[in-house]
């Protein structure tokens, strides 16, 4: 049996053509398979985190004020023209200038840069404070020294061994006698001891006698104030000739007991300021002080009167003179716990004048000159 196909219509699936057939039998093409579905999208990552806030930029500073000119400076006094000087005149000073007009000050700094978005950090555990140490101890003070003896003193003798220093009053390294020191009398009185020397070596042109306390001395140094306290007496231009010193001197800075000699201490006119260890019944002491005659051999008639000196003693002064111009040096000691009975009023602080230079620099007004 002949059979017959017809078209019976056209599908169009996808863009593409589909020609349907049936056949004169009745059977049909059999029917596709299911597409299959598509796989499910991946979840996207998460967002990173936001960035930090946008600083602000920094404000604009201000102009600095300009300065102003300082004053003119006022000129200074005119010193002293009487011939003489104060120690603090001079000439007038300076009139000062007239200070220089300060520059405005700088415009502030630009604004501040705007600030990036940063990462957000996780804050770091903040460190406990650190405990404080507990101070050290304070070291216990240093036990004073025993004062050293008459005898423990090294010599100041210096030059020939044929010059020497004695007294008639008491042997050497023992007690001065109570009447040569302020021992029992108000401080600081007391009279002198006779003392006697030999020769000096050739070419000897004068003496000079200083009297020290050597305990003072050893126990402050030549910095402290209290230093002074070691020179009590000096007398000088002693002509060559004289071989001592008579007792109870006179006071006075042109010396009547020697014509021609001058003297100076802090006390009792100029005169003689003998052993007063323990000088101030307020302020107990029990001191008991090498004291020594020092006789100076000099060269010249007349011992040159350098400028005094803030912070050092006239005696003290003196004593360096004579020591670096000696030919030869002789001494003499003896002991004192002299004890006073008190200070009487305006003896304290001492208001004895300086000497007046002879080293060409200026004379001070009101000073001592010599004869």
């Amino acid at each position: 049996m002949t059979k017959r196909w017809q078209v019976i219509g056209v599908l169009a699936v996808g863009g593409l053509v589909i020609g349907a057939c049936s056949s004169s039998g009745g059977n049909q093409t059999g029917t596709g398979g299911t597409t299959g579905s598509a796989g499910a999208t991946g979840a996207g990552g998460s967002i990173g985190g936001q960035g930090g806030t946008t600083g602000s930029a920094g404000a604009t500073g201000t102009a600095g004020t300009t300065g102003s000119g300082g004053a003119s400076g006022t000129g200074g006094a005119g010193g002293s023209t009487t011939g003489c000087v104060t120690g603090a005149g001079g000439g007038a000073g300076t009139t000062g200038s007239a200070g220089t007009t300060g520059a405005g000050g700088s415009i502030g700094g630009h604004g501040g840069t705007i600030g990036s978005a940063g990462a957000t950090g996780g804050g770091g555990t903040a460190g406990g404070a650190g405990t404080t140490g507990a101070g050290g101890v304070a070291g216990a003070g240093g036990a004073g020294g025993t004062p050293p003896t008459c005898t423990d003193f090294p010599s100041m003798a210096s030059g020939t061994t044929t010059f020497t220093v004695t007294s008639s009053e008491y042997t050497s390294c023992n007690p001065i006698p109570a009447a040569r020191t302020c021992d029992q009398k108000e401080f600081p009185m007391g009279s002198s001891p006779a003392i006697t020397w030999t020769a000096g070596p050739a070419n000897t042109m004068s003496y000079a006698v200083v009297f020290k306390d050597l305990s003072v001395l050893a126990r402050y140094p030549s910095t402290d104030a209290n230093d002074n306290k070691g020179f009590h007496y000096a007398i000088w231009d002693i002509p060559a000739d004289r071989r001592g010193l008579p007792a109870n001197m006179m006071g006075g800075h042109l010396s009547t007991d020697i014509p021609g000699a001058r003297q100076w201490s802090n006390f009792n006119d100029y005169g003689w300021f003998g052993p007063c260890p323990n000088f101030d019944p307020t302020m107990p002491t029990t001191y008991n002080d090498t004291y020594a005659f020092i006789v100076y051999a000099l060269p010249t008639a007349k011992a040159t009167i350098p400028a005094a000196q803030a912070g050092i003693s006239t005696v003290r002064l003196m004593d360096g003179v004579f020591k670096t111009a000696s030919l030869a040096t002789a001494e003499y000691r003896g002991t004192s716990n002299a004890s006073s009975t008190g200070i009487p009023a305006g003896i304290l602080p001492p208001s004895a004048k300086p000497l007046c230079a002879t080293d060409g620099t200026p004379v001070l007004c009101g000073c001592l000159s010599g004869p």
